[in-house]
């Protein structure tokens, strides 16, 4: 549903948790939308998968080298909602020529992919036990996914809450899962205001490393591409947001959780 509230603004809420809002709903798409995309010297083709809101789709088209957009979203009913109720959001993305949208099975629907893709951004719920969004936190989608990029392709997902409570629930996990499929992975966290947490990410890829992109690369390769309208990120910011804290670092060392279709996680906070 959403909701419009008197400090976060319109805000999505799904399955009785905040989604996003129009108070701070840059802050996530932004983070999980440019350090793959930057890192990356042509990404062309870009796959979306959820991302209901429309806003991964708008921080994705600021990229004149994307000649495609493909996003695959479970629930047209939610999507049509958010056209129609959080403009600020998408921006009309929905709209663009770019723009391929469709609705199915996320899994079934990548399974069927034919082309191939430079990035592709998981934009979807946490895993929870009653949804569908789980199958697509396992190694056998990761397996999948790697299939459907080029051999220079990037991919990042959304991990779930970290910090001293969170980050084994979802996040550390996710990382060692990845981290079974492709060569090169890199967590990073932000705060987001209305979640109440920090929230994390894991970029994924066997050519690229957005963990070691300077703050002079970031800034530079932002006004190559005509990207002068963020409000969040930047270099400066890009190296902030993979610093992470020593406890997550610990974690990460220490996970050996390798999660599978037999043998899923499900987070509940």
């Amino acid at each position: 549903m959403i909701v419009e509230g008197e400090c976060f603004g319109r805000s999505l809420i799904l399955d009785g948790k905040t989604q996003s809002t129009e108070l701070d709903e840059f802050v996530y798409h932004e983070g999980l939308v440019h350090p793959c995309m930057v890192s990356h010297t042509n990404p062309k083709d870009v796959l979306i998968v959820g991302g209901g809101e429309g806003a991964t789709a708008r921080e994705v088209l600021k990229y004149p080298s994307v000649e495609k957009v493909t996003m695959v979203d479970i629930d047209q009913k939610l999507v049509e909602l958010c056209e129609k109720f959080l403009p600020n959001h998408h921006m009309n993305s929905f709209s663009s020529p770019r723009m391929d949208l469709y609705y199915s099975d996320a899994l079934e629907f990548v399974e069927s992919l034919t082309k191939k893709f430079e990035v592709a951004i998981i934009d979807v719920p946490d895993p929870l036990e009653y949804g569908p969004a789980f199958q697509l936190f396992t190694v056998e989608f990761f397996d999948l996914l790697k299939r459907k990029l080029t051999a220079d392709g990037i991919m990042v997902i959304q991990a779930g809450a970290t910090g001293p409570s969170f980050s084994e629930k979802c996040f550390t996990a996710v990382a060692n899962t990845v981290s079974q499929t492709f060569s090169i992975c890199s967590g990073y966290e932000i705060f987001v205001p209305s979640f109440g947490s920090t929230w994390g990410f894991i970029t994924a890829s066997d050519k690229i490393n957005p963990f070691e992109k300077s703050e002079a690369f970031i800034d530079k390769e932002l006004d190559r591409r005509g990207i002068h309208n963020l409000k969040m990120y930047d270099g400066l910011s890009h190296k902030g947001m993979f610093q992470l804290p020593k406890y997550t670092r610990e974690g990460l060392i220490s996970e050996t959780r390798v999660i599978t279709k037999s043998n899923p996680i499900f987070t509940y906070q």
